[in-house]
């Protein structure tokens, strides 16, 4: 294992080399396209509109505004002994997963959805773990660096999450898999529901407000890309799309109410991370 300064100064650099990778690949200056007009191409009834993805772009910036913070709590200048202990539990794991994310862009650029399916889960899964080892759930104090690991990581995990499910959805519908194209529709519904639970659960139990939030910005993404394809199907997605926008928001708020408590109840409390 690396030292805590040398982790931090390679999660910095990948973390900021993807924002740029981000920006050059969304605004089509490496393809000449998006990535979102791949995925234009097999449309489904939870695929969110192209709009949607800018979120890309937010969460980038404050991954780079996460990773700096610990880069700057493990420099001896100024060392902060829980972020170097952070860092030190995140240890490989950050950079496994930023090159994991980079690769599976470009496979979906290049329309090979199933690789890139294997990478995002590879993403996902690295991602977690990360939460896991920092232990999210309790860095409920007020603090730069805490804040922005939980806006980060929560809006990354949160987008990670749907992603998943949206990319699986295309690959049922590129491949079709001896489904009728009426299937689709309840392949979709199906995927909708399980990330949707999944999302909501994680949000609750890992006190991550910002994934039911990414909840709602995705479910009003894929209600407004439906109202563009005028199907019959896509009228009663939408009275499930909107009815996940209600509930997300609840969770949401109930998450934040609950964070907030751990926050008053234990104000002084230094939790060794």
């Amino acid at each position: 294992m690396s030292s805590p300064r040398t982790l931090s100064v390679f999660n910095f650099i990948i973390v900021a080399l993807n924002l740029l990778w981000i920006a050059l690949v969304e605004n089509g200056y490496i393809y000449s396209y998006s990535f979102s007009d791949t995925i234009a191409q097999y449309p489904t009834y939870i695929t969110p509109a192209k709009f949607t993805y800018k979120i890309w772009t937010f969460i980038a910036f404050v991954m780079v505004l996460a990773s700096y913070s610990m880069f700057y709590g493990t420099q001896k200048a100024h060392p902060n002994k829980n972020t170097i202990l952070k860092v030190v539990k995140i240890d490989f794991w950050l950079i496994l997963n930023q090159l994991a994310v980079g690769i599976s862009m470009s496979l979906k650029h290049n329309d090979n959805f199933r690789w890139s399916l294997l990478f995002t889960g590879i993403a996902l899964i690295s991602i977690m773990v990360v939460n896991n080892k920092i232990q999210i759930q309790r860095l409920t104090s007020n603090s730069f660096t805490r804040y922005f690991i939980r806006l980060a990581f929560g809006l990354y995990t949160g987008w990670l999450m749907y992603v998943f499910a949206f990319n699986l959805a295309v690959i049922f519908e590129k491949w079709g898999f001896g489904i009728p194209p009426a299937g689709q529709f309840y392949v979709d519904v199906i995927l909708l529901l399980i990330v949707s639970v999944a999302m909501l659960s994680y949000s609750y139990l890992k006190c991550l407000p910002m994934v039911s939030v990414v909840l709602t910005w995705a479910a009003y993404g894929a209600y407004y890309q439906g109202q563009l394809r005028p199907r019959a199907e896509s009228e009663q997605v939408g009275y499930l799309l909107i009815a996940l926008m209600v509930i997300s928001v609840v969770v949401a708020i109930l998450t934040y109410m609950r964070c907030n408590k751990n926050r008053v109840s234990k104000p002084m409390e230094l939790i060794e991370d």
